[in-house]
């Protein structure tokens, strides 16, 4: 078997080196069985289909049955930014993915299907950088919060960007809101019609990283995709005059190599962003007040009207925004919503799995009183 770290290993996979290919995933795929697994990119995710880029061009690929097979949920099957591993078929319209490499990070949100079950959402995988933007003249700090907390339970980083900062009156209180709401996270202002702020965004990428653009409609993701680019790729559309809104410019989830190395994921916006296992971001987007929570007289403060309560002390003085203790409240409600969902599906896939087992039980003992056996 080749050297998976070797130079000759690689050689051929010089297209996907700029686009984050790299020794660890070498390694990961010559663990698989094929003895000779090819490797590709998930560029878009189109239904059952995929197209991908590869060390020669770009293909459509198409997942097989034993993967799909294998995906409980579906978060699992190729999403934009997967590594996997194909196998031609010379005969077929598309190559067939056998498999997705293990993934450094994955963004994944939840929603609400019409049954109100929720479902978990891929958004995107093997982000280092996730760019969370916000018109800087239009911050929903509170929205913010939510975002930041589920990109760091993801892997990746997270970095805050206030788009439009040409329109905005006052930058510096911009700034200031956003990092007095994600205490710790980097914020830059950016245009990206003059292009100020830009260049700082630039420096994510370098060492052939990947990032991703996440935000609601008419944030400007479209834009700054293009000015990263250094050209009109992506269509940008109008804001609304009176709420500053803008209409979806982006329809799919897409990654577009960089010029210069590296690779950007643009996303489609997203009139809200529902938490999937983000407990641990919370618990980092809120740390000041798991802080002032553990100087509470009682462990079990509730925070409402206990006596030597650290939190409602802070609030009282000013050093804790009220509204901001309120959002961490919602938040928590939400993941304790979202756990108790995960448990009552996974009670009823367990009852399942002993319905299925009694039957088959009761399925024998019919065959062996039938045909007289013990």
């Amino acid at each position: 078997m080749r050297n998976p770290g070797s130079s000759q290993y690689h050689r051929p996979f010089d297209a996907l080196v700029e686009i984050g290919w790299d020794d660890s995933r070498a390694e990961q795929m010559a663990k698989l069985l094929d003895p000779e697994p090819q490797p590709a990119r998930v560029i878009r995710v189109d239904g059952p289909s995929c197209l991908l880029i590869t060390a020669a061009e770009r293909r459509r690929g198409e997942t097989s049955n034993a993967l799909f097979l294998a995906s409980e949920d579906g978060t699992s099957l190729p999403a934009v930014g997967d590594w996997v591993a194909i196998r031609p078929r010379p005969s077929h319209d598309t190559d067939l993915i056998e498999s997705v490499l293990p993934r450094a990070s994955s963004l994944v949100r939840t929603r609400q299907v019409m049954d109100s079950s929720v479902e978990r959402q891929t958004v995107a995988a093997n982000l280092d950088t996730i760019f969370i933007v916000h018109s800087a003249n239009n911050l929903n700090a509170r929205r913010l919060e939510r975002e930041v907390a589920q990109v760091a339970s993801s892997g990746a980083r997270p970095a805050v960007i206030l788009s439009k900062s040409d329109l905005c009156d006052d930058v510096d209180a911009a700034v200031w809101e956003a990092q007095s709401s994600v205490p710790g996270v980097p914020t830059h202002a950016v245009s990206g019609v003059t292009g100020d702020g830009a260049n700082d965004l630039l420096t994510y990428v370098s060492g052939n990283r990947t990032v991703a653009f996440i935000g609601a409609s008419g944030v400007g993701k479209s834009t700054l995709t293009n000015r990263l680019l250094g050209e009109e790729v992506m269509d940008t559309g109008e804001v609304r005059e009176d709420d500053q809104r803008g209409r979806h410019t982006t329809t799919a989830r897409h990654l577009i190599p960089l010029p210069g190395g590296g690779a950007l994921i643009d996303t489609p916006g997203m009139r809200s962003f529902g938490l999937s296992d983000a407990g641990e971001g919370v618990g980092e987007v809120f740390a000041d007040i798991a802080a002032l929570a553990s100087q509470c007289r009682f462990p079990d403060c509730g925070h409402r009207s206990e006596p030597g309560c650290a939190i409602l002390e802070a609030i009282f003085t000013g050093e804790l925004d009220e509204d901001r203790f309120r959002s961490y409240i919602k938040l928590n409600k939400e993941l304790e919503f979202i756990e108790s969902k995960a448990d009552m599906r996974l009670r009823a896939a367990r009852n399942d799995v002993w319905k299925k087992r009694a039957k088959n039980v009761r399925q024998r003992m019919k065959a062996r009183q039938k045909y007289g056996r013990s």
